[in-house]
């Protein structure tokens, strides 16, 4: 699991770059470099969303807290800006 923290500017991208606020990855060394290296690729890749401008105009206003987890998926719950990615093996 991998697990960032940023904000979004009124265009859609990432302000800054994003924290990794947890960080838990099994695996050998290169394995976990990997996951890493993916999970961060996701975030270059995925980024600027498409926004349009009223929606661009609030969402300066909270942190995105976003996990990638490499286990099976299960029922959970997203509270407020939480948003959890499942990768299975």
């Amino acid at each position: 699991m991998i697990a960032y923290r940023f904000g979004l500017d009124k265009t859609g991208a990432i302000r800054g770059k994003p924290l990794t606020t947890a960080r838990q990855l099994v695996g050998d060394h290169d394995a976990q470099h990997r996951y890493e290296e993916a999970a961060s690729a996701v975030l270059s890749h995925c980024f600027p969303l498409k926004v349009t401008p009223a929606f661009g105009a609030i969402l300066g206003e909270s942190p995105i807290y976003l996990r990638f987890v490499n286990t099976k998926p299960t029922a959970a719950y997203q509270i407020n800006n939480n948003v959890t990615i499942f990768a299975p093996r």
